[in-house]
């Protein structure tokens, strides 16, 4: 085999022997259409002997029949990846499928009720079943509403058998006082005055008032004793007793010991005594400091037209004026 380096070199000598030629013998080109000649014919040749066949001419009809149709979509090729997902899938499914099947083999053939509930949770995801529940309960708070406003006294006036909804037929009844046990108007819906379990009203009064009343209760059923009207005394004493009970039951405190009533008395004055002393403490606190305020005002206002003359009068000084002390 000969070398290639040898080939190479007698194909320059044969094709291209201007390039063996040194640069100065070289022929210069008259023309474009000369050189464009001259390189055609060579690369002929060049082919020639590289034994590169002719092209022959196709028909029209050899590539048509490779073309798609406008209508139809060429192939897509799946590659590796998409092919091993795909299997993947498949082998996923069956998995699932043998571990579903296994799972209803555990648990054993399905009851009707099953069944039912199952067909009542697909019904609830139904959208035409929401749109019905919806309007179903519409309809009921609509009628509910009615009702309310029947039982809460509106009237509605009919004409022609339809009833209209309109502000202008609608009437409010009037309704009446309600009054309490004591005869008093119980403005609330709640009479908190008859709850039992409510706040009591402490009792202001005062502790002379009441030992007052016992001195004259006292007094009284000494004077029906003493009359012979013992039976009197008798029941003047039970209902007085009675009463005492009933306030306890409903929470009040009963103020009847004399000793208690004549200590809290003592203790009002005691307080009284107290308060007058502060009182009168304060009064005098802010007594002397208007004093004080009132003073310092008056120096203040001294002080501001004595240094107001003080400022004339050097003013005039200077000016020339003859001033005693300036």
């Amino acid at each position: 085999m000969r070398p290639t380096s040898e080939i190479l070199k007698e194909m320059r000598e044969k094709y291209f022997p201007e390039s063996v030629k040194p640069v100065s013998t070289r022929k210069k080109k008259e023309t474009l259409l000369t050189e464009y000649t001259e390189y055609r014919d060579r690369l002929l040749d060049l082919l020639t002997a590289a034994g590169v066949p002719y092209s022959k001419e196709e028909d029209d009809d050899t590539y048509e029949d490779y073309l798609l149709s406008d209508t139809e979509e060429a192939p897509k090729k799946k590659s590796k990846k998409q092919k091993a997902t795909g299997e993947a899938d498949e082998d996923l499914e069956e998995r699932l499928a043998s571990m579903k099947n296994k799972l209803r083999q555990k648990k054993g053939p399905t009851t009707e009720r099953q069944q039912k509930r199952r067909e009542a949770k697909k019904m609830k995801r139904s959208k035409g079943v929401q749109k019905l529940i919806l309007s179903s309960a519409k309809n009921l708070k609509n009628e509910n509403v009615k009702q309310k406003k029947l039982t809460n006294g509106v009237v509605k006036h009919e004409e022609d058998g339809d009833t209209k909804d309109s502000k202008a037929l609608i009437k409010p009844v009037k309704q009446q006082p309600v009054y309490n046990q004591d005869g008093k108007i119980v403005y609330s819906k709640v009479d908190f005055a008859a709850t039992p379990g409510g706040k009591q009203k402490k009792s202001h009064q005062n502790p002379k008032e009441i030992l007052k009343k016992l001195k004259d209760t006292k007094k009284q059923i000494n004077e029906l004793k003493e009359q012979g009207e013992t039976e009197k005394a008798a029941e003047m004493q039970t209902d007085i007793a009675w009463k005492k009970a009933f306030d306890k039951v409903a929470g009040k405190k009963v103020k009847d010991d004399p000793k208690l009533l004549l200590k809290s008395i003592k203790k009002r004055k005691v307080e009284k005594k107290k308060a007058k002393t502060k009182w009168s403490e304060r009064k005098q606190k802010v007594d002397y400091d208007k004093d004080k305020r009132q003073k310092k005002r008056q120096d203040n206002l001294e002080k501001r037209s004595k240094d107001k003359k003080n400022r004339k009068l050097k003013k005039a000084s200077k000016k020339g004026r003859i001033i005693a002390g300036y």
